[in-house]
Formats: C-alpha cells, sequence, structure tokens
C-alpha cells in the first residue's frame, strides 16, 4: 500500500516538471499588425507604445496622415476600420508669450486653447456653426381618427338676458286684505324695555345669567367647605352693570359673610399659620406679608404686639390691600388681590375736593391736626376735628380719614369714613396701597 502512494506522488511531480518545460521552451505568438507597428524596439530591449517625442512635447515631422494631435484619437480604435484616417492640425512650434499678449483678450477661432469658451467668440462665428437641419412638415395625420365637428353657437342653452320688474297695478289688484296678521309698531313702553334689555341695563328686573350660575356654584362649594373658592367666584361679580336688584342682594347676602370668615376670622383660610420664634415681633411679622401690624392684631387678639410668646400660631393675611372709591355711590371697597374684602359708607367732602385717579398711600396719622377754610385750625384730638383718629394721605391735599361723628361720615373734610370704622380702615391699607378714585 505504501509503494503505491509513493509512485503516484512521483508521477504527479514529474507532471509538473514537464509543464513548466513546455511553457518555457514555447516561443511567444506574433503580435497582430495593427498593434505591433506602435511597438518601437531598440537595442536596450524596451520597448513603448508612445514615442519619446510625445513625452518631451517635440513633434516628429511628417505627413498629415503621419501626425497624431491631442484632441484627436488614433485611428481604428474609437472609428470604424473602414473609415478614412482622421486629419488633424499640424504642429505649432512651442512659443513664449509675451505679458501684453497673455493679457490681451483671446482672438476669434482659439477655441482649441485653454480657458477660451463661445463667449470667446464673435457672433457672425456663433452663427456660422452647423445646425442640425428642422424637419420641413408636419407628421402625417392618420385618417382613421374619428374627427369632432363643433356645432353651431345657438346649439348650446342659454338664459334671457332681459329682467322684467312685475307690474304694480296687476300685483295689487291680487291682494286680499283679509289674509294675514296685519302689522302693529310696538307701544313706547315695550320698546323702551327691549332696549334695555338688550343694553344689560333691565331697570332690575333681568337676571344675569353668568351671576345666576356662580351663586349656585358658591354655595355648592360652601357647602364642601372650600370658602376661599367661593369667595373668589362671586368676587369678580362686585360692581358688575346689568344685575338686578335681587341679584345684587343675593350677591352681597353672600359676599360679606364669606369676606368676613376667609379673610377677618381665626381660621387659616389664606395662608399656612405663622409660628412665633422666640425672638420676632408682630411689627417685624406684618411687615414681611405686607400689611399693617394692627390688621394682625384685630384678628388674632393680640395686645402687645411687641411682645408675643413664642410658639404662638397666628392667622397670616399676605397684603398689601388695594380700595376702590366710588364718589357717586359713595362708597369704598377693599380688595384683597382679588377678592372682595369688604366695603365702607363714605361721604365727600370739599376740602378738598377729591378728583379720579389712581392714588397711593403715603403717609398714615391716628392723630391729624386740621387745617380748614378761612385759616381755620382745629387741633388733633378735639372732638370737633373732622378727621377723627385716622388720617390716610394721598397726596396732593388728597386724604381718607376719620370723621367727628362716631356712627356716620360727614361731608367734612376730603373722604371721611364714620369715627367707629375709621380704626379698621386704618388697620387694612398699609403705606403702599393703592387707591383709585372715580365717579
Amino acid at each position: 500500500m505504501q509503494t503505491i502512494k509513493t509512485a503516484a506522488i512521483v508521477v504527479l511531480m514529474l507532471t509538473v516538471l514537464y509543464g513548466g518545460y513546455v511553457s518555457m521552451t514555447t516561443p511567444p505568438e506574433p503580435l497582430p499588425e495593427e498593434i505591433e507597428e506602435y511597438l518601437v524596439i531598440d537595442e536596450g530591449g524596451s520597448s513603448s507604445l508612445i514615442d519619446d517625442s510625445f513625452i518631451t512635447g517635440e513633434m516628429v515631422p511628417g505627413t498629415a496622415d503621419d501626425a497624431l494631435s491631442l484632441s484627436q484619437p488614433p485611428a481604428g480604435l474609437f472609428e470604424d476600420a473602414a473609415a478614412p484616417p482622421a486629419v488633424g492640425p499640424s504642429p505649432q512650434p512651442p512659443t513664449t508669450a509675451t505679458a501684453t499678449e497673455m493679457l490681451a483678450p483671446p482672438s476669434q477661432g482659439n477655441l482649441s486653447l485653454p480657458n477660451t469658451s463661445f463667449a470667446d467668440l464673435a457672433p457672425n462665428e456663433i452663427s456660422a456653426t452647423p445646425e442640425r437641419e428642422a424637419p420641413r412638415a408636419l407628421p402625417p395625420v392618420d385618417s382613421a381618427a374619428p374627427s369632432i365637428t363643433p356645432g353651431p353657437a345657438d346649439s348650446y342653452a342659454s338664459t334671457p338676458n332681459q329682467f322684467a320688474l312685475p307690474d304694480p297695478s296687476s300685483v295689487a289688484g291680487q291682494f286680499d286684505s283679509s289674509k294675514g296678521i296685519p302689522f302693529a309698531p310696538p307701544a313706547e313702553s315695550d320698546s323702551a324695555a327691549s332696549s334695555t334689555s338688550a343694553n344689560g341695563q333691565a331697570g332690575g328686573d333681568e337676571a344675569n345669567l353668568g351671576l345666576t350660575n356662580a351663586i349656585a356654584a358658591a354655595d355648592e362649594l360652601y357647602q364642601k367647605g372650600q370658602l376661599k373658592e367661593a369667595l373668589a367666584t362671586l368676587s369678580v361679580f362686585y360692581g358688575m352693570p346689568g344685575i338686578s336688584a335681587d341679584q345684587e342682594q343675593q350677591l352681597m347676602g353672600r359676599l360679606d359673610p364669606l369676606a368676613r370668615e376667609v379673610i377677618y376670622s381665626r381660621r387659616h383660610l389664606l395662608e399656612q399659620p405663622y409660628k412665633v420664634s422666640g425672638s420676632e415681633s408682630l411689627v417685624e411679622i406684618a411687615k414681611g406679608y405686607k400689611v399693617p401690624w394692627q390688621l394682625l392684631a384685630n384678628i388674632n387678639g393680640v395686645d402687645d404686639p411687641v411682645t408675643v410668646l413664642p410658639g404662638t400660631e397666628l392667622k397670616m393675611v399676605r397684603g398689601p390691600f388695594r380700595a376702590d372709591v366710588d364718589l357717586n355711590g359713595k362708597v369704598m371697597t377693599m380688595f384683597l388681590g382679588d377678592l372682595y374684602a369688604g366695603r365702607f359708607e363714605i361721604e365727600v367732602g370739599k376740602e378738598p375736593s377729591p378728583t379720579p385717579g389712581e392714588f397711593t398711600v403715603q403717609d398714615k396719622q391716628t392723630s391729624r391736626t386740621f387745617y380748614g377754610p378761612a385759616g381755620k385750625t382745629i387741633p388733633a384730638g378735639s372732638p370737633e376735628n373732622p378727621y377723627g383718629n385716622a388720617w390716610l394721605d394721598l397726596g396732593g391735599q388728597l386724604c381718607i380719614h376719620g370723621s367727628s361723628n362716631t356712627v356716620k361720615p360727614t361731608d367734612d373734610g376730603c373722604i371721611s369714613v364714620a369715627g367707629d370704622l375709621a380704626d379698621d380702615v386704618f388697620a387694612i391699607l398699609s403705606q403702599g396701597s393703592t387707591v383709585t378714585i372715580r365717579r
């Protein structure tokens, strides 16, 4: 068995050696005649398909048929073998251009030079370029195709271009006055009521649908214990025109109790309880919440604003408040942000007479000397002093003040509040509060 394997290997090696001997001793096949004429073999044995004169940039002088241009390929490679050989331009010796010649524009007929284009040719040379022959006639029409012949213009339907009005005499003759309901103009009272209703001013008889829905929603919030939300729902309707007398009574019957409970009671319905630390006073705490310390003292029942027991939880109100003074209605309404915060009856005096506008509380005093006309002076603390025990300066000699009457305001001074209520106004409005006066 081993002898057979050795013999097979020997035979294989002899076959390889014989194939190599045959390939080395067999002469190469001759080249085609069209290729052999371009092959140049020198004595050194090197060969090249291109003459060295092309590499050095020199052309071998000869006939036009033997010259080879860079712009034209050799015959037989890209053209049909039967076509005559192309004739290229006669070679030009290399020249060196001067600076003036290089800056001059290219002459006509220089398209074969670099950096030239059709824009450098004159118009007559461009037009002399042979163009493709355009067709002289349209293609024949297929006689078998169906033909369409348009009909006359009057074959289309049209509408008459004249409109005739009806004859009034014939129409009047056909009218029957016994049929239908005769037209009657509305009475003056009905017309006035209709006009008033359209303007939203129903004389106190038309109901405001928005307020009706708001009252129902506020009552539902009140039943759920959401008093602040109920107050906010109704506050937007305060002073709104077009509210009937019955609705206004329902509105104020809810606003005043809600404001008293949400803002002025000890229930924490606006802010989280504030726990007093060991070194704080009520004056410092109130300053941080932008309200007078008197307001926090009245709400929380604090007698001494300087000494407050550490750990005491206070009901807090974050200000400042603002006031709206209605000179015609003689009422001053307080607001805490957008929340209704109560109202006070006022009287309007002429010392000086208040003017509409927006003002800011600039100063506050509990006792103020009154200077009247003709040099009249009433000292502070006097029972006859029109300012009472509260005076709030609005600038320009305008002010809000108390009254010498404890139960009602008087027309002495500028804007007067009853003496017993002046302390509350003084405690609600702080220095910097906005006061709007309107008629």
